[in-house]
């Protein structure tokens, strides 16, 4: 079996280039993402070599749409010099991916790069360095034939369609011109290729696949460089100049954004600063720079599942890391958001109540994209996860601004959302929440919630202070924020996580090994066990960390984490995170490295076939810096307060506060927070 390598700046691994290398060996620059396969072959399938831009999507049936993938314009075919292994080597400091290998003729580097400085560039090279005289030949390769291959929301359904979304219009020698099918939204990609030796060039098209082929008469020892970049532009958008030296300059953009985001880990795991610097790295290669007209999906840049679409994970999962570190672009995600209000005033609407209500799955439209009715209807606690969401960006960067304007109306139009989601029992004097689910998808479409109620309630706070509203939205927002019910068994000081679980049956088995039990049982007699499938209390307890005791946290992690099955990848971090808080350390080791390592050692079997898991790269990054370090804003005041387990020696990082930046230094000893210029 190939094994993944781990250092403090690289990620490699020898062997053939599976569908797990290609996710793991994923790069981006948040506008673009390729996926890391391998660049010396043609394309076997329409669906293979996958290659996405951030915010382009089609439609794939009436309402319904899919992250368009699009053609594969990079491949270098060096011919016959295909290999039988690579060795692949990420090198994060620098965001560059190289693929290295031998045959009996020749040794051949491969070198790909999106830039980080230019958002519409890809770069690729081949080095090419005989072992013997003669004519050497490399075939640079643009082809068209591209398909989407959607998954289908029930993850026990194979995805076998393959669906056409892009139309090529014009195809030559240097450019391909195309359009998504139902949308006609144009799409162009442009290519320069180049050689550092003589080389004659012949070209030519067939079956919507342009090939340009380079042969030089080289020397035993005479390295030849060919290099492609290839610029994609969607939406009829403008070409940037080009610079000289893309590489170079590329690599001082991931310097900076390293300078800002790495995060420095002594410990006893060798592999522990490598795997948090690949968890950073991905986060940025999905998401480095601002821009309010895409959000992340589930799976960012790197695979299709889910449709592409942002679900909570971008708000509750990932937004914290950049929020801390990248402001501005916590600032875009939330402001993709705030731009699709009409849409989520038009669901609510839909569903006959007032206010506005956030789809469980959003593509670029806004509208709902979710076709399972338990999951789309019932999992309300999105609409308040976004003005959770706000109210952190607000406590973090002071930008009073955004909380006046933007976010007051979100909050205003969030909070009467829950007037009418929520219902009124006059016998009990409560609002009580009927048919949802909190983050814990195994709780059937439930009752009183209370991860759902405690959100709708701090939802409506938010809207109280901060928003503009009549006398009528006022009385009535303030009857139903102090009659919420919030299930609390105050003699055992400990929170129930709705009115249901307690009486379902006890499983009669014991999960073994990471597979989902879902994937053994049925789904919907799982909704029927006394089990979760992921964090629910404890994920609250992470949220909300001044508002509850040291005894209710423990209380709710000793009674829910036994029978927590852990069959989502957002379950892990939040349980690192509170054991971390609690000093229960092998717990926090146990969960922590299964979220930090969930990708890089493919924890759930899942990682190549589905993508890199963005919620639990976010998630590790706050177990290690909330939870182990302690670090927490709250009142106008940031804190640090360490919990840091054996074999941490010591973390440090640099975070933005209020406008500036401050570097944060936690050791057995004590920790500081200092001031940077």
């Amino acid at each position: 079996m190939q094994e993944t390598r781990i250092d403090p700046w690289r990620v490699s691994r020898a062997g053939t280039v599976d569908d797990f290398c290609e996710t793991v060996f994923f790069i981006g620059n948040g506008r673009l993402g390729v996926r890391g396969f391998g660049a010396w072959e043609r394309k076997s399938t329409p669906q293979a070599h996958a290659i996405f831009k951030s915010g382009l999507f089609s439609e794939i049936k009436p309402g319904i749409t899919d992250m368009v993938q699009l053609p594969d314009a990079l491949t270098l075919y060096p011919v016959g010099l295909e290999p039988e292994t690579v060795e692949q080597v990420l090198d994060m400091r620098s965001g560059v991916l190289r693929q290295t290998w031998h045959t009996d003729r020749a040794d051949l580097y491969m070198e790909r790069t999106v830039s980080m400085a230019d958002s519409q560039l890809i770069l690729q090279r081949i080095t090419l360095t005989p072992k013997t005289d003669g004519a050497y030949r490399v075939e640079a390769i643009a082809d068209a034939k591209v398909c989407n291959l959607p998954v289908h929301d029930d993850q026990m359904v194979a995805a076998t369609e393959l669906v056409p979304l892009l139309q090529v219009e014009a195809l030559g020698e240097n450019r391909m011109r195309l359009a998504t099918l139902r949308e006609h939204t144009p799409v162009e990609l442009h290519w320069q290729l180049t050689s550092d030796r003589s080389a004659t060039r012949e070209h030519h098209t067939e079956e919507q696949t342009d090939v340009t082929v380079l042969t030089a008469a080289l020397l035993a020892g005479q390295p030849w460089t060919v290099e492609k970049r290839v610029r994609v532009l969607a939406d009829g958008e403008s070409a940037k100049p080009e610079t000289a030296d893309p590489w170079a300059e590329s690599a001082l953009a991931w310097r900076a954004l390293w300078d800002d985001c790495d995060l420095e880990v002594e410990s006893d795991d060798p592999e522990l600063q490598g795997a948090i610097r690949y968890n950073i790295f991905q986060l940025l290669a999905n998401r480095a720079t601002a821009d309010r007209n895409a959000s992340i999906g589930a799976r960012g840049l790197s695979h299709g599942r889910y449709k592409g679409n942002t679900f909570w994970d971008t708000e509750i999962f990932m937004l914290p890391f950049y929020l801390w570190t990248k402001p501005d672009v916590a600032k875009s995600l939330l402001e993709y958001r705030a731009d699709r209000l009409p849409e989520a005033q038009e669901l609510a609407k839909r569903q006959n109540l007032e206010g506005a209500r956030f789809p469980w799955m959003c593509a670029g439209t806004g509208d709902e994209q979710c076709e399972s009715w338990d999951i789309g209807l019932c999992e309300v606690h999105i609409t308040a996860d976004v003005a959770y969401a706000m109210a952190r960006y607000a406590e973090v960067t002071g930008d009073t601004i955004f909380t006046q304007g933007t976010a007051a109306e979100i909050y205003r139009q969030t909070a009467l959302y829950w007037l009418t989601r929520l219902t009124y029992e006059p016998l009990k004097d409560q609002y009580s929440s009927f048919f949802v689910k909190g983050p814990d998808e195994y709780c059937g479409a439930t009752v009183n919630n209370t991860f759902t109620n405690y959100m709708a309630r701090r939802n409506i706070d938010l809207a109280l202070q901060y928003s503009d509203l009549t006398a009528d939205e006022r009385k009535r927002l303030t009857f139903a924020r102090d009659r919420i019910a919030i299930l609390y068994d105050s003699d055992r000081q400990l929170y129930w996580q709705d009115e249901l679980l307690e009486r379902l049956e006890t499983p009669p088995f014991l999960k073994t090994g990471e597979e989902p039990a879902y994937k053994q049982y049925c789904f919907d007699r799982m909704q029927r066990y006394r089990v979760l499938k992921q964090a629910d209390l404890v994920l609250l307890m992470s949220l909300f960390p001044q508002d509850f005791t040291e005894t209710q946290k423990r209380n709710v992690f000793t009674h829910y984490e036994p029978i927590t099955l852990h069959d989502s990848t957002l379950s892990y971090g939040p349980h690192a995170q509170l054991a971390f808080r609690l000093g229960l350390w092998g717990k926090a080791t146990e969960y922590f490295r299964k979220a930090v390592y969930l990708d890089l050692k493919d924890v759930m079997g899942n990682t190549g076939h589905e993508g890199l898991h963005m919620a639990a790269l976010g998630a590790a990054w706050q177990a290690l810096v909330f939870g182990a370090a302690g670090l927490w804003a709250e009142n106008g005041e940031l804190t640090v307060t360490p919990m840091l387990p054996p074999g941490i020696r010591s973390i440090r990082f640099r975070v933005r506060w209020h406008g500036k930046r401050y570097g944060v230094e936690v050791t057995p000893q004590g920790h500081a927070i200092r001031e940077e210029t």
